[in-house]
């Protein structure tokens, strides 16, 4: 079954830091796909308390759109709960390039559990599993 589940869509600091609205991010399931878009503050607490509840350990990847912190504050526990601690090393992780080198916001430790990483450019494509954008 493919589905969009918002866990929360606040953007702006203000917005955020008084949690007028959550700011988890969007879960995007798409026939066997799982991916989660934005994992902001909350985004575990989240998934895991969602009706029905998100399995962030089914995710195959995680996209972070640019590395606000309203859109990337939860990544690198999403990353761990998608690995399982890092027990399985898994899944993608699709960022623009200022969220991985100087001030990084994916933490090096959280970067050696994934399996692939996809560092996004303008007008290019990309795919993961059932899931083109």
């Amino acid at each position: 079954m493919s589905f969009i589940k918002c866990l929360g869509t606040a953007g702006a600091c203000f917005v955020v830091m008084k949690q007028l609205r959550a700011s988890g991010g969007v879960w995007l399931s798409v026939g066997q796909t799982n991916l989660y878009i934005d994992p902001g503050p909350g985004a575990l607490v989240r998934c895991l308390s969602s009706k029905p509840k998100t399995d962030p350990s089914t995710l195959d990847g995680i996209l972070l759109t640019h590395k606000h912190l309203d859109h990337s504050g939860d990544v690198n526990v999403m990353i761990e709960a998608m690995t399982e601690g890092g027990l399985k090393k898994r899944g993608t992780l699709f960022a623009p390039g200022d969220a991985l080198e100087e001030d990084p916001v994916v933490l090096k430790y959280a970067m050696g559990y994934i399996n692939k990483l996809e560092v996004l450019k303008e007008d290019s494509e990309y795919r993961i599993g059932d899931i083109r954008f």
